[in-house]
């Protein structure tokens, strides 16, 4: 009988002299675990870096300004990585041509200044100053210009509310192109239930000439020696805009060149000449309606109930041109009625603002829209009443509105 101690079935922790069984049960136990750490392989480093930089970059390009007004790529920054198709000759794509000034600096605005200032233009308590009603922003156009070409350090007040900007307001004359702080300015002037004009493109060369010897960011102190409402002179009127210094007064709408009509009289309170205004005088009208007057009487004509009266067939609009040239370019203010209800808000004075074109243009508008169908306004019966009522330094009341002859 064999000896169960020994052969290949032997337990394995009993003594033997036999080397070869020693290993065979070595090689039979299994490894005793260990915690042991298996570094990432630097090839796979190097892709994961890159790719979280490519996708920084691409997110710092395309982001839109954290917009939801911005659904199209294109209107952020892809000219850093992706050059835009042009076709030959073209200087600027058909969505450019299309917007209005004040639409292509909403879209500059969502690019650089919203982080600040927010979306709504409230800015953040002590820290960025508000755009909305804000005092400087409906200002003169020197004192805007001055603070964003040369930037802004040290406390502010605005508005009342104190500001101490330990973050200084950068420079952006060498940031952004002339053409695009005319945009974001005319924007922020006429967004937020601020009622200023837009700012050209001439005017934001003129500034840069003016203040290219101030090298330093504005303070306060430097900013008050600027008058609070000193504008750069508008551009050259058209040759029918205005007429000469002792020229014999422009004709009335509707009157003859032979015989010019005195203002105040029927003929120069007269509608403009009979057919339909031409495409052109109706964009533009458009335009300026959308930019400028869309906040307080809506895109419909149909205002705000109690406080802007509705323009759908009101009598202001479509009763003498005269009178309605005087509304645009004085304002008014107090209590309203009109169609038997109560308004009681204050219209501001556009004179300073549009050009005598721009506001015959919004008046054609505005008389062939919204159930409207009055005829179309010269500019020669915006330049007559301006002439007219060039000394009037008060807006107009209800009463004399309507006493109007």
């Amino acid at each position: 009988m064999s000896n169960s101690n020994e052969g290949p079935n032997r337990i394995d922790y009993q003594e033997t002299p036999d080397v070869t069984e020693v290993h065979a049960a070595v090689q039979r136990e299994k490894p005793e675990p260990s915690a042991e750490v298996t570094p990432m392989p630097l090839w796979l480093t190097a892709v994961c870096g890159v790719a979280l930089v490519w996708a920084g970059v691409y997110f710092g390009v395309f982001n839109g300004g954290l917009s939801g007004n911005v659904y199209n790529e294109y209107e952020s920054s892809p000219a850093v990585l992706f050059p835009l198709p042009e076709k030959a000759g073209a200087n600027a794509g058909p969505a450019e041509a299309q917007l209005s000034l004040a639409q292509q600096g909403k879209v500059v605005y969502g690019q650089v200044c919203f982080a600040c200032h927010q979306l709504n233009g409230l800015g953040l308590p002590g820290q960025f100053p508000n755009l909305a009603g804000s005092d400087i922003v409906q200002g003169g156009e020197k004192r805007l210009l001055a603070i964003v070409l040369k930037g802004l350090g040290g406390p502010i007040t605005v508005d009342g509310k104190p500001f101490s900007t330990t973050q200084v307001m950068p420079a952006w004359e060498a940031q952004l192109s002339p053409k695009k702080i005319a945009a974001v300015l005319s924007y922020v002037r006429q967004e937020w239930g601020n009622k200023a004009g837009e700012i050209s493109e001439a005017k934001v060369l003129a500034a840069k000439k003016e203040f290219a010897g101030q090298t330093a960011a504005w303070t306060e102190a430097g900013l008050s020696a600027i008058p609070a409402d000193a504008n750069f002179p508008g551009e050259a009127p058209a040759p029918n805009a205005a007429p000469a210094a002792g020229a014999a007064p422009a004709p009335a709408a509707g009157g003859s060149a032979a015989a010019p009509a005195a203002p105040g009289t029927a003929a120069a309170a007269a509608p403009a000449a009979g057919g339909a205004a031409s495409p052109d005088v109706l964009a533009r009208g458009k335009m300026r309606y959308m930019t400028i007057c869309i906040a307080c009487h809506q895109p419909t004509g149909m205002g705000l109930p109690m406080v802007f009266p509705s323009l759908v067939k009101s009598p202001y609009v479509n009763g003498p041109t005269e009178r309605f040239a005087a509304i645009i370019l004085k304002g008014n203010i107090g209590a309203f009625t009109v169609d038997g209800k109560p308004f009681n808000n204050v219209m501001p004075p556009q004179e300073a603002v549009l050009r005598d074109e721009d506001i015959s243009a919004v008046m054609t508008f505005v008389r062939s829209n919204f159930g409207n169908t009055s005829g179309p306004v010269t500019p020669d019966v915006v330049t007559a009443a301006r002439k007219k009522f060039a000394d009037r330094k008060t807006s107009w009341t209800q009463p004399e509105l309507d006493a109007w002859k």
